[in-house]
Order: C-alpha cells, then sequence, then structure tokens
C-alpha cells in the first residue's frame, strides 16, 4: 500500500470513527480538525471548533488534569484511559463525560496531538447502578434476620493464614456482643464462641479448610463479654480455586436463641406431658375411626382391670354394657362427624371381671391433627362418686321435703343480708315465690316496722355470733296478723366461719291466746283463794260504813256526827283501793314494760297478801336498800308474787314463817344462766317458806302447767307454771330449792333496768269552781249512783238531766238538743252499753264534751287511746271529784279555738 493509500485509510478511520477525535497542533494547543462524531456530540459546526483551543473544550474533575492533558500533547508517550475530563457541549450548563486517549502523530510538515474522546455516560451510569446495587444489597444483607460475611485469602502455603473479610454484617457483630471493630478477620470469630464449645469449633473450621468437605453446619453457644448466652447455628461454605486450595470461604450465622429456649420449652411440655398421662388416675385412650384402641395410658388398668398393651386393638365398645352400647355408637358417629368439638359421656362400663363401673367420659375428635391423627378419649371411674352423689340426691330430696313441710318460718340470709332461701311458710309471709327472693334485701321485700326492728337486730347477730330472740306481730299479704316467736342466729360455714344469718319465727298466736287464759285462769285462782280474806275485811269496812250510818240517822251531837261520817268516808276509801286492787290484779292485759320500784310493789301488794294468809303464819319483809328498778309490767310482778305466797301458804297448814326478800343479783345461778346478762344485772325476789317441802322428783316437775300434789279441787297446778312463763316473758329466770320438811324457796329474776325511777307525784283534788247553770246530761243504770250525783251537781250549780240506761240517755240528749253542755256515761248499762251510747250521741253533735265513769279500767273498755273531747273518771267517785272533773272538761271546751270555731258555725 503506497502512502497515498494511507492517507485516504487513514482519513476513513478518522471520519467514520465511532469515538470523538480531535487534531491539536501541540505547539499552539490549537484545534486542527475534528471528525463528525464531535459534531454531534457537543452540537458545534466544524468552523466552529477549529477555532477553540483543545483545554477549552474539555474540563477535569480532579485537580492537576488538564495539566498532565497539555504535557500529553508534547510527549511522545500515549496518553491511555483517563477519567475525570468532561467535554464542553454548545449548551452553557451541558458537560459530556468522557474517557481520553491522547498519542503523538508524527505527520509532515509537524507533529500533531491526537485526542480520541469516548463517551463515558453509559459506562459512568452503569457503574453508578452497580453502586446503587450494592449499597442497596449491603442494606438488605445488614438487615437480614441472619448475618452473613465473605472473606477470601490472599495466595500463600498457609491455608489458615491471610483471610480477610470482603465483606461482613453488622449483625455478627451484635450477636457477639462486640464492637464492628473487633472483627478485624474471620478467623477473630472463634474468641466469641463460648468457652465450652470453642475447641470443637475450631476443629470444624480446620477440617473444611484443610480436608475436601466443601461446607458445615454447627449449632453453639457465643458469650458476650457480659457473661450473656446466646445460640447461634453457624453455615459455612468454602470455594476452592482450580488447585483445590480454598480461596473465599462465605458464612451465615442465625441467632436460634428463641427457637432452642421453644424447644426446650416443648421438649419439657412433652415431659410434663408424659408424666401427666402416664401417672393421671384418670384413663386416656386413643381411638382410630372405627372406634379401635390405638393407645391406652396406664391408668387404664385402674378402670378395666387389663393391662394397657392388652387393649389395643380392640375395640372400645367392648368396654361399653351392653344397653348403653347403642347409645355410644351414636355418641361417637357424631364426634367424628363434629372435628375439634368436646362431647362428654356418663355411662355404664364393663370391666375386666365383669363389674359394672359408671365411667364420666370427654372425647375430642383430632383425626385430622397430623400431630395426633385419633380421637383423643379421657375417662375416669366415678362408680363411688354415682353413688355418693344419689345418696346425696335423695338427702336433698329428703331434706327438702322437711324443710318445706316446717310449719316454722325459715330463711336465711348472706353476709350481705341478702336473702338465699325460705320454705313455703316463708314464701307465704312474703306473698311471693322463693326464686323472686333471691338475693333482695329485707328492705325491698317488707316495709313494716317489725321488719325493720329486724333489720336492726341482724348485724349484730353477724358480729357477734350471738342469736337474738324477739316476739312480734307480723300482718300478711291476705291481712291476717299473727304473733311470731322470731329467733336470729348467725348461719356458719364447714369452716365454722359465719356466712350469713337464718331467721326461725314460730307462730305463737294460739299459745300466746293459751298462756294468757293461763295466766288469767291462775289469776282467778288466787282470787277465788283470796275471796274469804277479802270477804272479812268487806265486811269489816260495810260494819264501819252501816253503823255510822246509822247513828248519824239516830239524830246524835252534830260533833259526833261529823267523827262519824268521817269514819264511813274512810272505811268507803279502804273499800275502793282493796277493790281496784282486785281489778288490777285479775284483768286481762298484755305485757307492758316499764320501770318498777320492786320494794314498794311488793310492800304495796303484802296489804292484800296479808288477808288471805292464816294469821298463824308469820310474814317477814326483808327489801334492799338502794335497790334499782326492774324492768316490768307491775301486774305481772304482782301476780309472781301473789302465787307464790299463796302457793307457801298452802304448804304451811299449821303456821310457819313467810318471808319475802329482794336483793341485786349480777348474774344467775349456773342452773339457770342465759347468756349474755343485761347490762344492769338482775334484781332477785325471793319467797321462802318453812311448810312442807318437796322432793326431787316433785320439784323437777314444779313448773309444769297442772302439775300439782293438791288433793282434788284445792289446786289446779297453774300458779307456779305461770310464775315460770311470765319471768321467761320478761328475759327473767326462776329457781326453785326445796327439801322434805325443811320448806321451800323461790327465787324469780327479773331483769333490772337502766332507768331511774320517775319522780313520784300526789295527785291534788283542784276547787271546785261552781257551774254556771250549764245542764249535764247524766247516764247511769244505778239509781243511787243516779240520785247521788244528781245532788252534788246541783249542789254546784248546775242543771241535771237523768237517764237510767244508754237507749234512754240518747233519746234524752235527742230530745234536749243543744241545750246540753256536757254527758256523764257510766260505762257497763242494760240495753246499750257506754260506748255505744257515746257513738250514737257524738253522731247527733261530734263536739259535745263526755266523761266516762266506771270501776273498770278506761284501756279494757275503751281500747286505744280516748278520743278528743272525752275523759275518764274511775269509780268509785265522789262529788267533788266529779265537779271538778266536769268544770275542767267544759273550761278546756270554751278554751278550744276549734271547738269555739265549730260552736259558731252549729246550727241554732
Amino acid at each position: 500500500m503506497n502512502s497515498q493509500d494511507q492517507a485516504e485509510l487513514a482519513r476513513a478511520l478518522f471520519e467514520e470513527s465511532g469515538d470523538a477525535m480531535f487534531l491539536v497542533d501541540p505547539d499552539t494547543d490549537q484545534l486542527v480538525d475534528a471528525n463528525p462524531v464531535v459534531l454531534r456530540l457537543t452540537g458545534f459546526e466544524r468552523a466552529e471548533v477549529v477555532e477553540f483551543p483543545a483545554t477549552y473544550l474539555f474540563r477535569v474533575e480532579a485537580p492537576g488534569g488538564l495539566h498532565r492533558l497539555r504535557g500529553a500533547f508534547t510527549k511522545t508517550m500515549v496518553f491511555h484511559g483517563q477519567d475525570g475530563f468532561l467535554l464542553r457541549t454548545k449548551e452553557d450548563a451541558a458537560w459530556i463525560p468522557v474517557n481520553l486517549t491522547v498519542s503523538r502523530l508524527h505527520l509532515a510538515p509537524k507533529p500533531l496531538a491526537l485526542v480520541v474522546a469516548r463517551d463515558d455516560r453509559e459506562r459512568r451510569a452503569a457503574l453508578a447502578q452497580a453502586r446503587w446495587v450494592e449499597a442497596e444489597l449491603r442494606t438488605v444483607l445488614a438487615n437480614a434476620p441472619a448475618a452473613l460475611w465473605s472473606a477470601e485469602r490472599v495466595a500463600g502455603p498457609d491455608v489458615l493464614a491471610g483471610w480477610q473479610f470482603r465483606y461482613v454484617s453488622p449483625l455478627l457483630a451484635a450477636l457477639a456482643g462486640r464492637p464492628p471493630e473487633f472483627l478485624d478477620h474471620p478467623l477473630r470469630w472463634a474468641e466469641a464462641v463460648h468457652p465450652a464449645d470453642r475447641d470443637e469449633y475450631r476443629v470444624v473450621v480446620r477440617k473444611l479448610l484443610t480436608g475436601a468437605a466443601a461446607d458445615a453446619e454447627q449449632v453453639y453457644r457465643v458469650q458476650a463479654p457480659d457473661g450473656s448466652v446466646r445460640w447461634v447455628r453457624d453455615r459455612l461454605l468454602v470455594v476452592r480455586d482450580r488447585s483445590g486450595r480454598p480461596a473465599r470461604m462465605d458464612g451465615c450465622v442465625a441467632d436460634v436463641t428463641a427457637q432452642r429456649q421453644a424447644e426446650e420449652t416443648i421438649r419439657q411440655s412433652e415431659l410434663r406431658f408424659r408424666a401427666l398421662v402416664e401417672k393421671s388416675a384418670d384413663g386416656i385412650m386413643l381411638l382410630d375411626e372405627r372406634g379401635v384402641i390405638r393407645y391406652a395410658s396406664p391408668a387404664s388398668k385402674l378402670v378395666t382391670g387389663q393391662d394397657p398393651p392388652a387393649l389395643v386393638g380392640t375395640s372400645v365398645f367392648d368396654r361399653v354394657h351392653p344397653a348403653e352400647r347403642a347409645g355410644g355408637a351414636e355418641l361417637f358417629a357424631r364426634i367424628l362427624a363434629y372435628p375439634g368439638e368436646s362431647f362428654s359421656w356418663t355411662g355404664r362400663g364393663v370391666a375386666d371381671d365383669g363389674a359394672v363401673r359408671v365411667i364420666e367420659t370427654t372425647a375430642c375428635n383430632r383425626l385430622a391433627d397430623p400431630s395426633v391423627r385419633a380421637v383423643v378419649v379421657n375417662y375416669r371411674d366415678v362408680t363411688e362418686r354415682d353413688r355418693a352423689a344419689r345418696k346425696l340426691e335423695r338427702q336433698h330430696a329428703l331434706l327438702e321435703g322437711l324443710f318445706a313441710s316446717v310449719p316454722d318460718l325459715v330463711c336465711y340470709k348472706d353476709r350481705d343480708l341478702r336473702f338465699l332461701g325460705g320454705n313455703p311458710a316463708f314464701e307465704e309471709l312474703a306473698g311471693r315465690p322463693e326464686a323472686d327472693l333471691i338475693g333482695k334485701t329485707c328492705r325491698e321485700v317488707f316495709t313494716s316496722d317489725w321488719a325493720a326492728r329486724l333489720r336492726a337486730a341482724e348485724p349484730g347477730v353477724i358480729e357477734t355470733g350471738r342469736a337474738v330472740r324477739a316476739r312480734d306481730w307480723v300482718t300478711y299479704p291476705d291481712g291476717r296478723t299473727a304473733l311470731l316467736d322470731i329467733v336470729i342466729s348467725p348461719l356458719r360455714g364447714t369452716d365454722g366461719g359465719i356466712t350469713g344469718v337464718i331467721i326461725v319465727g314460730r307462730d305463737v298466736t294460739d299459745r300466746d291466746r293459751l298462756e294468757e287464759a293461763l295466766r288469767q285462769a291462775a289469776k282467778m285462782e288466787a282470787v277465788g283463794r283470796l275471796a274469804g280474806g277479802i270477804a272479812h275485811d268487806f265486811n269489816n269496812l260495810l260494819t264501819v260504813i252501816l253503823g255510822n250510818l246509822e247513828l248519824v240517822r239516830g239524830g246524835i251531837d252534830p260533833a259526833d256526827a261529823t267523827a262519824l261520817l268521817t269514819a264511813a268516808e274512810g272505811a268507803g276509801r279502804q273499800a275502793a283501793e282493796l277493790t281496784q286492787q282486785i281489778l288490777g290484779f285479775a284483768r286481762r292485759r298484755p305485757l307492758v314494760s316499764t320501770v318498777v320500784d320492786l320494794n314498794a310493789l311488793a310492800r304495796e301488794e303484802l296489804t292484800l297478801i296479808r288477808r288471805s294468809i292464816d294469821p298463824r303464819v308469820t310474814v317477814v319483809f326483808a327489801p334492799a336498800p338502794g335497790l334499782r328498778p326492774v324492768a316490768a309490767d307491775p301486774v305481772q310482778v304482782r301476780q309472781i308474787l301473789m302465787n307464790l305466797c299463796l302457793n307457801a301458804r298452802d304448804a304451811m297448814p299449821h303456821g310457819g314463817s313467810l318471808t319475802i326478800e329482794t336483793a341485786p343479783a349480777d348474774t344467775l345461778p349456773d342452773a339457770v344462766a342465759a347468756a349474755p346478762p343485761p347490762p344492769a344485772g338482775y334484781a332477785r325476789l325471793s319467797v321462802a317458806d318453812t311448810g312442807c317441802g318437796m322432793t326431787e322428783e316433785v320439784r323437777a316437775k314444779v313448773f309444769e302447767p297442772f302439775f300439782t300434789t293438791k288433793e282434788l279441787g284445792k289446786g289446779t297446778g297453774l300458779g307456779l307454771a305461770v310464775v315460770y312463763g311470765v319471768a321467761q316473758a320478761h328475759g327473767g329466770r326462776v329457781w326453785c330449792h326445796s327439801e322434805p320438811g325443811r320448806g321451800s324457796r323461790f327465787d324469780v329474776y327479773l331483769p333490772s333496768s337502766t332507768e331511774e325511777l320517775p319522780a313520784a307525784t300526789q295527785e291534788a283534788v283542784p276547787a271546785v269552781t261552781p257551774g254556771q247553770g250549764e245542764t249535764i246530761l247524766l247516764v247511769d243504770d244505778e239509781g243511787a249512783v243516779r240520785a247521788l250525783a244528781e245532788a252534788g251537781l246541783r249542789r254546784y250549780g248546775y242543771r241535771v238531766i237523768l237517764a237510767e240506761d244508754g237507749a234512754k240517755g240518747v233519746e234524752a240528749f235527742k230530745a234536749n238538743a243543744g241545750r246540753i253542755g256536757l254527758v256523764v256515761l257510766d260505762m257497763m248499762m242494760p240495753n246499750m252499753n257506754g260506748r255505744q251510747a257515746f257513738d250514737a250521741i257524738r253522731a247527733v253533735d261530734p263536739r259535745v264534751p263526755i266523761l266516762f265513769a266506771s270501776g273498770y279500767p278506761a284501756g279494757q273498755l275503751l281500747p286505744g287511746l280516748l278520743p278528743r273531747g272525752t275523759s275518764f273518771l274511775p269509780k268509785p267517785y265522789t262529788p267533788t271529784r266529779l265537779a271538778a272533773t266536769i268544770r275542767r272538761m267544759l273550761d278546756e271546751k270554751a278554751h278550744d279555738p276549734g271547738a269555739r270555731a265549730d260552736d259558731d258555725r252549729a246550727p241554732g
């Protein structure tokens, strides 16, 4: 090829090259020529390019690059592959990264520099992408759950030396509990391995590097400087060169501490489960879908009587009682149809010896569970429990029947005093069934006052554990009333602790009436036994009254007549007092507790007792000074004293000594002790005699009703029974001590009162103010009383209209309507009694004052409070007291604004 051909070839290569080519004059740095690629890359025209200096078109990224480029223009050496240069484009802000190659061309007439600029944008983009991928890969590896690392070995004869990390995950140092700089080479990791596992680790690594194996995996512990230990799984992979020597080593270390702990937990759980299965008293069986036994626990022998291995392969239905097999097969079909659900069944099974046992079974279909693949059956022998339950059920039914048939009211509550249950008798009182009562409080069920009193006592029973007894009237939903003897007792649990209260109420209405009748009968017996002495005293008093009146009528001296009349009046007053004592003793009345001076009461009662005692019997009274009053009904206490004294009198038919004594007592004798004693203690009332005494057999029955040692017609046997009953009703006790031939002594203990006696007052007879001509209607069936009252009232300035019975009194009131200022009514009259006459008169004039007069107590004839505008005057009365009472009632009406307003509105 000649020189011309070579020049054309060079020109063709210059023009057709894929790289940008520049011809530069090295002496002037002036561009001589540029190929089309330059024009395409830069956007300049050829004419523009050849006017630029070479250094104008290039810019360097690193310091000194432009100086090296100028030097390359003048040297003969080739300037190869220089990165970091940028090629200017016609756009001001656009520079193209290029790779420059500068060579020197020896051409005539002078050498030129050839600059080849290769567009470096694609390479740079690929490099940036590679760097980004590497960064992302490092991020992914750093966040992987396992620590990855890779190392390569520097060439040398020792395969155990010269290893350097190419990459190591930060997690590897964290697993070792050490800083990242700790792992400066791969074999340093052995120092982090637990001392107990370190030698084995090193042996595995040495074998891997010196042997032919390509990988190895081991699980061991690593220990941090603080002593904490973690389990890891380490997998090593060795890459060898062509000669078979290790060139690269890759590792993956994963933290398996949690997995290891879970495996240990599962292992321990399996051990515990096996221990539970093998030691459990309950039997466990695994059945296939046909009911064939695939496994039986050791406890199966306790139920079936057969060794567990002998049960395997047999049908479970062979162990079911023939009468139960159909039901068992039906249940097994349901178990298969509902996987995962538990089914319970209790039926009879047959043991190996033929004994029938009651079996309680729970089964679940786990055939679909790969770890089980069986129907799991858990069962136990409950034969004894079934027998006990049946026995308990019978006992419970018996107790329920007894509880329901008890006539007493029974209910029980928890510690919060909410009802837990009650018997039918209690349901009747509550007016609702037991189911509606459970969980409710007494306040939600009962609103009566008696219920409030019970509620107030219940907390004390829970707090002290002591029962409380009360007697109260209750009203049933149908309006019926009953007297209940109520006991509130603590309800105790099996440990003896108080879990609530139980309340028992007994209807004692009829018994109370009988007891009252018993007491009244005893009173009548005592009154009858007193009759002789009373008649004797009345004869004496009547002798004084009649004799003195006869002397006065005979016309004696006026001065002597005054004395005789005074004596007759005194005898009449004594007779009236004696009559009141007899009425007070004999009348019927409920128990009314008040503050009673026991000494004063006994002293007053002795006046009546001495009248019925044989003069040959000496009566001695020994009151205790300063004795506290008792909380009792004075009438009932009088009856106690009267019955004991008459009983003592009968024990001394030939005379003797009767001693009445009072004394304080802090506690009761042990034989009759009741806990706890009242706050103020007791007062003892004793009656002792020197009579015939009693044997122990008689003494043991002395308080029984109708028991008597007296001959027929001389005793009813009620007196001492009443003494006992009255003492009990007061919260007291009675004790008897007696020996044959040495007399008897009865001690009655009554609770002392914490209150003091009221100050004694003496009723004063007010001065009688004469009337102002008011008209008084006097109604009495006794003519002498009418005559006496009429004379007295006329004497004090009143007009008097008389009527001999209630019916005529009402007629007289109607005939004189508007004139009568006050009516005096006797209570006990024929045709119409005082109460009936009162109702008829008040129907005519509701405002007229009415004075009741009677020898009977007002409370017996007029139950409750006296009506407004009425008063009561006990008989016998004197004309002066009658006039004074009438004057007071008329003055009260005159000063009553309501009464005056009524009078102003009254017609006529």
